[in-house]
Formats: structure tokens, C-alpha cells, sequence
């Protein structure tokens, strides 16, 4: 899925995503959410849906044995405390595929419902990814000898 960012994400994306961050329970340090969207107006998409992939941003390790190493966090999500924050879901699943197609791709929940962005309900497609996108970098560093964490 070939997902890119508009120059301004509209409030009621932000608040969904910041709702999902809340859902997320780290297995590890778990670092930043990152997203990136299409409208359902954009050319590049057919679903005339909100698209939306949400995933946990990679970090830097610095210092000890694997210094340098960029990592992912594991995660955990109670999916009823997801459904909830949805109306008129007609698709729910978790998908595991054989092999990546594109930077985003890889184990993911699939939803497809209704989204209440405030004054309008939103058609969405939200993933919920395992991994980040091939082309995504660590925004953070953990520094493993002293357990603190610095922008990269």
C-alpha cells in the first residue's frame, strides 16, 4: 500500500491516532507512533476510504554490545478497546503475510468501519502495523548504559 502524507493531517486524524497510541501496551520500550494517510479524494486511492497505517517508530540503540542497532518494540492491543472507538465495522482482521509487497506491508490488523471525527462520522481503512516501513527512521536513541533517551 503505497501511503503518503498530506501537508496538513486534519484534527480528527491526530486525535484518532493519539487515541490508538493510549490503546497500544509497550513489551519493551516502545517509543513513537507514526502514521502516514490518504483521503479518500487522493488519486492514488480506490478505496474512497480515509487510508490510514499506523505503526511503532524504530529506535537506536546506543552503547553495550548492540550499539548502533536499530530496533522495534513489540506491542500488544486489546482489540475490543479498538472496535470501540469504531461504529459499522464491516471488516476485522489480522493479517499475516508471506511476503512484503512495499514498505508498508507485513502483520497488521485490518479495519474497516466508521470512524466518529467529531462533527462527521469518517469512512476509514486503518492498518495497524507490527512493523514500521522499510523507510522509516528511528527518531529516538536509547542509550542502554544509562537508560536515557535522546532525539536522533
Amino acid at each position: 500500500m503505497g501511503i503518503e502524507v498530506a501537508e496538513k493531517t486534519p484534527e480528527w486524524l491526530e486525535s484518532l491516532v493519539r487515541k490508538l497510541g493510549e490503546l497500544l501496551k509497550p513489551l519493551g520500550f516502545i517509543g513513537e507512533l507514526g502514521f502516514r494517510y490518504l483521503s479518500p479524494e487522493s488519486p492514488a486511492n480506490v478505496t474512497h476510504r480515509w487510508l490510514i497505517a499506523v505503526y511503532i517508530v524504530p529506535h537506536e540503540l546506543a552503547g553495550g554490545q548492540h550499539d548502533g542497532s536499530v530496533v522495534m518494540s513489540g506491542f500488544c492491543i486489546n482489540i475490543l478497546s479498538l472496535i470501540s472507538l469504531f461504529s459499522k465495522i464491516s471488516t476485522l482482521e489480522w493479517r499475516v503475510t508471506k511476503s512484503y509487497t512495499d514498505g508498508l506491508a507485513g502483520p497488521e490488523v485490518w479495519l474497516e468501519g466508521v470512524y466518529d471525527g467529531g462533527n462527521e462520522h469518517k469512512l476509514v481503512q486503518l492498518h495497524l502495523y507490527a512493523e514500521s516501513p522499510s523507510d522509516e527512521l528511528p527518531a529516538l536513541v536509547l542509550d542502554v548504559t544509562n537508560n536515557t533517551l535522546r532525539t536522533r
